[in-house]
């Protein structure tokens, strides 16, 4: 499993202070200690990750090889993944997308301002170019042999102090870090049927690494403004529709606008109030296994407020004519008068 950033697990920024990084480490490390969290393993995990994170920012000299190798610094140089090369961070993006273009799909343009490499230092982040290297003496065992008044014995070496690697001076162009911020507009096409919260990953549009490594991600993450009419219920397009009593005993063929063009709904005779009507295949794109949900119409009868006497003549007409008492059934067949 591939380590988290150790900047991403304490949730500081690369150029974070001492002190700065001291403060959040407190501050996480009793969120997530085992003395108030017994039976939680994920805090337990979650603890010994925010440990090892601190033990390598916190010490000056240890941070200077995470920000130029990343973990690989600390990998030992027989270890399967020991010369992994590191990818730059990923860069979440939020966008804001109309419903419409949600369920249709779209494409936008995002000036984005990420890390680009240093141009001084070609992204190594060692002056002149030059790049972090394994110390030749212990090549990065951190230890070479040492001579002695009972002969040669391995101890720390002296050539790297025991870090196992040749660091070269910073670049001044960016501090060492290898990367500049720079702004950059990058098309990225949204596919229909997002919803809130869905990543569309770009690759290779994230932050630079030091060189050799690639660009990290670009994740692009969707937020779905409401619309005034539909609303979305997994697969399915969900909208309400006024119908007049006449359109509901009869029944009718109304025209309803939708998002991808006007459909015509049969509304059945002896619609009730709230009755759902379904036109398959037109709701929401479903981006897991192809086709569309259903357009899910509910009924909404109209009763006239005000009437004048011709209507309320044929509305007491009707109620002569009522072939059934509603209530009925409530009372065990017979309503009491």
């Amino acid at each position: 499993m591939q380590k988290r950033d150790y900047y991403a697990v304490l949730g500081v920024a690369r150029g974070v202070s001492l002190s700065d990084l001291r403060r959040a480490y407190r501050r996480l490390a009793r969120q997530y200690s085992p003395d108030v969290n017994f039976w939680d393993e994920r805090a337990a995990g979650l603890f010994a990750e925010i440990e090892e994170a601190y033990r390598v920012l916190g010490d000056t000299g240890a941070r200077v090889l995470y920000d130029r190798l990343g973990h690989r610094a600390f990998t030992p140089a027989d270890g399967a993944n020991g010369e992994r090369r590191e990818r730059g961070d990923n860069l979440h993006y939020p966008v804001e997308i109309d419903f419409v273009d949600a369920l249709l799909g779209v494409q936008v343009v995002l000036e984005v301002r990420r890390l680009d490499p240093c141009q001084a230092c070609r992204a190594t982040g060692g002056a002149g170019g030059r790049q972090i290297e394994p110390c030749p003496v212990c090549q990065r065992r951190q230890a070479s042999p040492i001579a002695g008044p009972r002969g040669a014995t391995r101890g720390r070496c002296r050539s790297c102090d025991g870090t196992g690697w040749q660091v070269p001076e910073r670049c001044r162009g960016c501090g060492g870090r290898g990367t500049v911020p720079g702004t950059v507009r990058i098309p990225v096409t949204i596919p229909p049927g997002v919803d809130t919260g869905a990543q569309i990953h770009v690759a290779g549009e994230g932050h630079a690494g030091l060189a050799p490594a690639d660009r990290g991600d670009l994740v692009v993450v969707t937020r779905v403004r409401p619309h005034p009419f539909f609303t979305r219920k997994g697969d399915s397009l969900c909208c309400e529709v006024p119908v007049t009593v006449p359109e509901a005993a009869l029944g009718a063929r109304i025209k309803l606008p939708t998002p991808d063009g006007p459909v015509v709904v049969t509304v059945p005779a002896g619609t009730q109030n709230g009755q759902v009507l379904r036109i398959r295949g037109r709701g929401w794109p479903r981006l897991d296994r192809g086709g569309r949900g259903d357009l899910l119409i509910s009924t909404r009868v109209l009763i006239p407020r005000n009437t004048d006497s011709t209507l309320e003549e044929v509305l007491r007409a009707l109620q002569r004519l009522w072939p059934e008492n509603p209530r009925a059934a409530i009372w065990g067949g017979q309503e009491p008068r």
